[in-house]
């Protein structure tokens, strides 16, 4: 999967998240989805400590140093937040795979998507909420440049 002017994605290594879920006796089941990635959810691309950078720096194939892959302006929270939400009504099995292209100017190009669900209305949703979201751009040479950012969650129904 091509990534922008000289970042690529690698296939296997990116944000992650599975899905679990609990239950006790006599209540409604509790689902919810885990974050499982040295990413945190919380904190933006200027928050994250090196060794978290490097982390995301290293899901790309290319990158040169010096050079920044794009990257939710609010973090992956907002995204999580409603995937979660939407994961609670639909109860979709599979794994979400998409991948945004972000322009320079730090908006959401296009979403492909390369999830295996079987829930249309999972994938849409998603699609959307990743559109909508603002980005820091990719940094190419010390410039704002078209890159992707990839965006992947485990889903299990109960």
């Amino acid at each position: 999967m091509a990534g922008g002017a000289t970042g690529q994605l690698l296939p296997n290594d990116v944000p992650t998240t599975s899905a679990t879920e609990s239950s006790e006796t006599g209540t409604i089941l509790n689902k919810s989805i885990k974050w499982q990635s040295k990413i945190p959810l919380n904190k933006t691309y200027a928050e994250l400590t090196p060794e978290q950078k490097e982390a995301l720096h290293a899901m790309y194939q290319s990158l040169p140093p010096g050079d920044e892959p794009p990257f939710p302006e609010k973090g992956i929270k907002p995204i999580f937040n409603a995937v979660r939400n939407a994961q609670t009504i639909l109860h979709a099995r599979g794994e979400l795979n998409m991948v945004v292209t972000v322009g320079p100017d730090g908006k959401a190009i296009k979403v492909e998507n390369f999830s295996n669900t079987r829930n249309p209305r999972i994938t849409e949703t998603t699609q959307h909420v990743l559109l909508l979201q603002k980005y820091k751009p990719g940094i190419c040479g010390g410039s704002p440049c078209t890159m992707q950012f990839r965006f992947t969650q485990k889903l299990n129904a109960g």
